[in-house]
């Protein structure tokens, strides 16, 4: 059954922030960043390897950069992925709304069966349910920001979930 739903569900990828850049343009910046870094750790070992003094030095210099580059590229090919299951992003079905803000962050799966209240804020969501009022705030675009609340607002009515926009008040 949730696999029936995760077809039919609507995936919004938060992106890279709040950034006038498109998603596509912060990728790309990334991959060059991510291969400048390589070559600047490459050509310091190349003159450690020419002038063969300074060991520890160089190595740790190289280390670093290589470490560097290799955050900008995950950076590229997870968090900005549009496909990556660990990429920030709210999915919304007919079951469930899926909650995930963060690369690190576990991912959250709410029924909607088991929500009470839906409270639309500047870039954060709350969730009534049983419990009380859970709050997700995200990073992302406004038009991105405005998609996820629409998209959860139009469900919500439909299944008859109170809908609360504190950004009207």
């Amino acid at each position: 059954m949730e696999t029936q739903s995760i077809e039919k569900s609507q995936r919004i990828n938060l992106g890279a922030g709040r950034v006038k850049f498109s998603d596509d343009a912060i990728k790309k910046l990334n991959y060059v960043l991510s291969g400048l870094f390589m070559l600047t750790a490459i050509s310091y070992f190349i003159n450690y390897m020419e002038k063969e003094h300074e060991l520890g030095r160089h190595f740790f210099t190289s280390f670093i950069y290589i470490f560097t580059a290799l955050l900008f590229f995950l950076k590229a090919r997870i968090e900005l992925s549009s496909t990556s299951k660990y990429a920030p992003h709210f999915m919304i079905s007919d079951d469930f709304i899926k909650v995930k803000t963060g690369v690190f962050k576990k991912s959250i799966l709410i029924n909607w069966n088991d929500i009470k209240k839906v409270e639309l804020s500047s870039y954060k969501i709350g969730i009534k349910d049983k419990t009380g009022v859970q709050y997700y705030p995200y990073q992302t675009r406004k038009d991105t920001s405005i998609q996820i609340k629409r998209a959860i607002e139009e469900m919500a009515t439909q299944k008859g979930i109170e809908v609360e926009n504190l950004l009207r008040k």
